[in-house]
């Protein structure tokens, strides 16, 4: 088991979601990493789902942690060109959380809009802000194009998008995150913001969930694994019978153990982006040029391989494992 510490200056992240089952490990797993980090606020996109729904689940998530309970933003209802949703319904579920069909909460949702609380935080506390992104760039795009200093004064974008070495998981040439608001990962980029961008390929092979570990988690001492656990169920159907498997990734918790420990990271390095905007069968492929092959500088910094032991041991310890208080 991992040793614990306080003895940390806990960094300050704003968690952008379109909240499917594993955005919600990452909402708990950051939540309660309460030695490491406050979570300032929780920004909510579509994506994985509607709106609505993507909010709903972000409340619930929020709740499961049992540490405390930032504010949640409702964020940007559709991608910029207002093309229509990949909805995920058949990875994580009606509901998007495995079939557990619970009520909404009770507490409300902020008034003001995510764009606006992305901006307020960020120039309100320059240098200070970090933000993790889990699902499509809507809200951080659309705060760049309404205050673009804010890319200037973000400390840094931790954003799971693109992939590297395997097929994507929208079309063979793109990734979700990337292929359903091309523009808003385009405009992300150009902006200058300091970012690293976890590929989705990093949720493959040996950093997938085994029967062992979910069964760790619900018989664990803690509610916030055990939901975890639950909210699942329909992600790992999906990958048994999309890739035959008895293990399933849970792709969002990577960018945030990338995130809370970036030692995690083995493979990352600096590289020219970019996201092609047309073509039938790559519009949304995420190009990543390490080599200089395109003369152009470094724009991101693109992490293709995380250590599994330690990604899992991380994931798991907070999840399952008591909380530092």
């Amino acid at each position: 088991m991992l040793e614990r510490s306080a003895m940390h200056t806990r960094r300050r992240l704003i968690i952008d979601t379109d909240t499917g089952s594993d955005d919600v490990w990452a909402v708990i797993e950051a939540l309660r990493a309460t030695d490491l980090v406050k979570v300032e606020a929780v920004t909510v996109v579509c994506g994985n789902f509607p709106l609505d729904l993507c909010v709903k689940n972000a409340m619930l998530a929020v709740e499961a942690a049992g540490t405390y309970l930032p504010p949640v933003y409702r964020g940007m209802a559709r991608p910029l060109l207002g093309q229509e949703l990949f909805c995920a319904e058949d990875v994580h579920g009606p509901d998007g959380l495995g079939g557990m069909n619970l009520p909404a909460s009770a507490r409300p949702v902020e008034k003001k809009h995510a764009m606006d609380a992305i901006i307020d935080l960020v120039m309100e506390n320059p240098g200070e802000m970090e933000i993790v992104t889990c699902g499509p760039l809507t809200n951080l795009a659309m705060a760049i194009l309404r205050e673009p200093a804010v890319a200037q004064n973000l400390k840094k974008a931790w954003i799971l998008g693109g992939t590297a070495g395997a097929e994507g998981n929208l079309s063979p040439a793109v990734e979700y995150n990337v292929g359903t608001d091309p523009e808003a990962a385009a405009i992300v980029l150009a902006s200058g913001v300091d970012s690293v961008w976890i590929t989705w390929d990093n949720a493959r092979g040996e950093t997938e969930i085994t029967p062992e570990e979910v069964q760790h988690l619900l018989s664990g001492g803690t509610e916030a694994g055990r939901f975890c656990a639950r909210c699942t169920r329909d992600l790992a159907k999906y990958y048994h019978r999309v890739y035959g498997t008895d293990t399933f990734g849970v792709i969002d918790s990577m960018v945030m153990t990338a995130a809370l420990f970036p030692e995690t990271m083995e493979e990352v390095f600096p590289a020219n982006c970019a996201v092609e905007l047309a073509g039938t069968e790559t519009r949304g492929y995420f190009r990543i040029d390490r080599s200089g092959q395109t003369g152009r500088e470094p724009n991101a910094a693109v992490c293709t391989r995380m250590h599994a032991g330690a990604y899992k041991e991380h994931l798991l310890f907070l999840l399952g494992g008591k909380r530092d208080e």
